[in-house]
């Protein structure tokens, strides 16, 4: 019985250690985040997997830039960063979107905060014509560093209704 008992704890284990190591390059490969909201009714911290893929990239003749969109059950999180640069560093836009789950509620819905300091030459048009009634709003201050292949970014802002957000992202660097 012990050879037995040894053999399955031995397989297990490099059952284990066989789905640890499949998970290992997801992980290192997508993005991670998290962002905080501080004041209404969803207050709290909202945190993103490195479930789905980042894109610091260059391309074409654009110069380098971040894009990311993650989500989990109840909220989804989209950045949008054209230039990673000093010169550039507040120019970004931030949107949470928050599902509203009320009990005894038909249906879903959902609240949208939103910071955009974009300015409009740093728009494609398809983004030129999605802020064509609303312009910029918010205000936003950003941190970058480079870690290896990742790029770090923090930032803290306010939506133009005075709601304060304040999160991080990893993303991971791909080549141009």
């Amino acid at each position: 019985m012990k050879t037995a008992r040894t053999w399955l704890v031995g397989f297990s284990g490099a059952i284990c250690a066989l789905l640890a190591s499949a998970a290992l390059p997801q992980a290192t490969t997508g993005s991670s985040a998290s962002i905080s909201v501080s004041t209404g009714p969803h207050a709290g911290r909202y945190a993103f997997a490195p479930r789905e893929a980042c894109a610091i990239a260059a391309f074409g003749d654009q110069p380098l830039g971040l894009s990311v969109v993650l989500s989990s059950d109840d909220s989804s999180l989209s950045l949008d960063m054209p230039n990673l640069d000093e010169k550039h560093a507040h120019e970004i836009q931030i949107v949470l979107v928050v599902a509203d789950k009320r009990a005894g509620a038909k249906g879903m819905s959902s609240t949208t905060y939103e910071i955009d300091t974009r300015p409009d030459a740093s728009l494609k048009p398809y983004q030129k014509a999605e802020r064509a009634n609303k312009g910029k709003t918010g205000k936003a201050t950003t941190t970058l560093m480079t870690q290896g292949a990742n790029v770090l970014l923090n930032f803290t802002g306010e939506t133009a209704s005075g709601v304060k957000l304040q999160g991080e992202v990893t993303c991971r660097k791909v080549a141009s």
